[in-house]
């Protein structure tokens, strides 16, 4: 998978939970004095900022850069071993 393509696919995600969370809120508004709400909608932010930290880490120049050098080091050791 490139990177384009992880990219897309967590920025896709991301919407996705989103629209999930936008619908379940809207449907159910949720009660401030629920505790296990309280304690879900605090795990649903946990998620969402870990996504942005990959979306962040893929779309990093240096993410690509490093990605050519760990490539680069697999065809290097595919021809050492092959030799």
């Amino acid at each position: 998978m490139q990177v384009f393509e992880f990219a897309l696919a967590m920025v896709a995600l991301v919407m996705v939970f989103k629209l999930i969370r936008l619908a379940i809120v809207h449907k159910n508004p949720p009660r401030r004095d629920d505790p296990v709400n309280a304690e879900l909608l605090a795990r649903l932010n946990q998620v969402e900022e870990r996504v942005r930290v990959l979306e962040r880490i893929v779309t990093d120049e240096r993410y690509d850069l490093k990605q050519q050098f760990k490539d680069l080091e697999n065809e290097r050791g595919a021809r050492d071993g092959a030799a």
